[in-house]
């Protein structure tokens, strides 16, 4: 499918996101179409939360230093990548603040204007899904700058919430546009602009329709099996999670991601597993009986629009989740439980549900969810505002 179009020739995009190439974010399923027709320049960059001295962190820390030596060493982006994409890991201090942000700021902007000099590209659409993007704001002759607001970064567990509040109120300053995948996020922003738009995430619906379940990722774990992708961090309920271990000692609860929740309770039912690469994320889905979304309820899981729910959703899966706004908009597809007894009650129903009367009409809904689609929406609003 192409968005190309004549009027276009000159259009070409910088992007300050997450690392290309890791789990794919909502902003790498979009690029993923637009770089088939334009010129990209996408730039990985720090996170917002300082490190400490955790393996966790030493282990993320190590792979950024080779990515950012690997680059360095090789003058310019990244191999073995689109034709139209070129991805820099520019050398970035780990903190941002002081004289630390102050050398991070002339680091990204000399191998930006680098990178779009050596590709000939002029005045491109500025896209971030990071609030310390602030920092480089100006620096490119932008055609514009659009905000895509995937998240409140500001109250996530880890983060310094004052800092990132005043990065996110400069970049707001300095935004022509914003979009946001959620509807809370959406309000939030409407009060500062009026070129705000909705954008929920899409799904690979072919991906994750198509693969038939695998009985080797975890045959060692016995039926029924009710399963989590994903983060697993201190937006999940644990202590709803705690009871329904306790409560539902038939069923195995399998949470395959990484870890980054202090729970440390050890139930025979209860399984970790590490992060499996996205390929494999549709088969993992279908190698369980029901799929959860056992987040807390609060002013910030409420700015949510989980990724995986529409995976979830496209995997066939009988669903159970927390009464998030994104997550009761499909209630005609899944169960919202408010209680402790509606979850016992809802995983229950749903280990014996027969989904066959329900995936038809699902699958017609998401069938007008695919990426496709939300990258030709958010190119069409990015150019309404290109000058």
């Amino acid at each position: 499918m192409s968005f190309f179009s004549e009027n276009q020739k000159d259009i070409s995009f910088l992007v300050f996101s997450d690392d290309w190439g890791e789990h794919p974010s909502s902003c790498q399923h979009i690029f993923k179409y637009l770089v088939k027709d334009y010129p990209v320049v996408w730039v990985n960059t720090i996170g917002m939360r300082s490190p400490n001295l955790s393996k966790q962190d030493a282990i993320k820390a190590f792979r950024k230093l080779k990515r950012m030596f690997s680059t360095a060493s090789k003058g310019k982006a990244c191999p073995k990548l689109p034709e139209n994409l070129s991805v820099l890991q520019p050398f970035m201090f780990p903190y941002n603040k002081g004289v630390w942000r102050k050398l991070n700021q002339i680091s990204v902007v000399k191998a930006v204007r680098r990178e779009l000099h050596n590709r000939g590209l002029v005045s491109p659409i500025l896209v971030t899904t990071v609030p310390n993007a602030c920092d480089y704001i100006g620096s490119f002759q932008e055609r514009c700058v659009v905000y895509y607001c995937v998240d409140d970064f500001a109250n996530w567990p880890g983060h310094d919430k004052d800092l990132v509040l005043r990065m996110e109120e400069d970049l707001i300053k300095k935004t022509d546009v914003f979009i946001a995948t959620s509807e809370d996020l959406f309000l939030k922003l409407s009060k500062v602009s009026e070129s705000i738009y909705l954008l929920p995430h899409g799904v690979d619906l072919e991906r994750f329709k198509a693969i038939s379940g695998s009985e080797t990722s975890f045959a060692n774990i016995p039926r029924p099996r009710a399963g989590y992708v994903g983060l697993i961090d201190e937006r999940l309920d644990w202590d709803l999670l705690t009871f329904l271990a306790q409560s539902l000692k038939k069923i195995n609860f399998v949470f395959v991601g990484k870890l980054e929740a202090n729970f440390s309770e050890k139930m025979p039912n209860l399984f970790f597993v590490p992060p499996v690469p996205y390929e494999e994320v549709p088969a993992v889905l279908k190698s369980f009986d029901v799929l959860i979304l056992p987040y807390k309820v609060n002013d910030f899981t409420q700015t949510l629009n989980p990724l995986k729910l529409k995976e979830y959703l496209a995997s066939g899966r009988p669903i159970v989740g927390s009464p998030l706004k994104e997550i009761e908009k499909w209630s005609p597809f899944l169960r919202v439980a408010r209680t402790r007894e509606e979850w016992v009650k809802g995983l229950e129903e749903a280990l014996s549900e027969d989904r066959g009367a329900v995936l038809p009409g699902l699958y017609e809904h998401l069938a007008r969810e695919d990426w496709s689609a939300k990258a030709r929406e958010f190119l069409n609003i990015c150019l309404s505002h290109a000058r």
